[in-house]
């Protein structure tokens, strides 16, 4: 007679569901760019409403290739928990903060996983600008503040909370501003050149 099973042979460990579509946003910031992103109601376009889980938002990963590296762990801890999650579904979110090279480096590592590089030159609040108006050329990064402060009728500091509800209803004209501001560098060669941004393409996978 054959000899019977080891009651633990038939465990399995129990994974949670799988969240469809699933977004892994891995942040270089700990406050501004966090927030954002936790604010977007998480409704796919049919209308219904996505899982618990949907978004794994990460803030404060370090600068630069910091964000790949965080990314890189928080996706394989993720995938032992979930099962298949594709490189693909990371989004690592970058500030150039003055280090072009340094960026560079990060993109390419993070596209070399088949992450998503999102960034922003000189800083994320040129996405939020992009919500009042077209930007073609460098400003000073103070000037940000001061800009938005005009248009927001309100004092705008590095770090404040909430922007998402406040440029909700404009986020339309950031979106186009953002995709013909790339465009117009990616004719001239200088997706890494300051002013631009493509943080409309994870805006609008959300």
């Amino acid at each position: 007679m054959a000899k019977g099973r080891r009651t633990s042979s038939y465990r399995r460990r129990k994974r949670g569901i799988r969240p469809n579509p699933f977004f892994i946003i891995v942040c270089e910031g700990e406050v501004t760019e966090p927030d954002y992103f936790k604010s977007f109601p998480y409704s796919c376009k049919l209308g219904y409403s996505y899982v618990h889980g949907t978004v794994h938002i990460v803030s404060g990963a370090g600068q630069h290739e910091k964000v790949v590296v965080k990314a890189d762990e928080v996706w394989r801890k993720l995938k032992k928990e979930y099962g298949a999650i594709s490189s693909n579904e990371v989004w690592c979110v970058f500030d150039c903060d003055g280090n072009t090279d340094s960026l560079n480096r990060a993109i390419k590592a993070a596209e070399s996983k088949g992450f998503n590089a999102i960034y922003s030159i000189q800083c994320f609040e040129l996405w939020f600008l992009l919500h009042f108006q077209p930007l073609t050329t460098a400003i000073d990064r103070k000037d940000y503040d001061r800009r938005l402060s005009n248009h927001l009728g309100i004092n705008y500091e590095h770090g404040m909370k909430g922007m998402y509800h406040l440029l909700q209803n404009r986020q339309e004209d950031a979106i186009r501003a953002a995709k013909q501001l790339w465009e117009q560098k990616a004719e001239l060669g200088e997706l890494t050149g300051d002013p631009i941004t493509n943080v409309f393409m994870l805006v609008e996978a959300l």
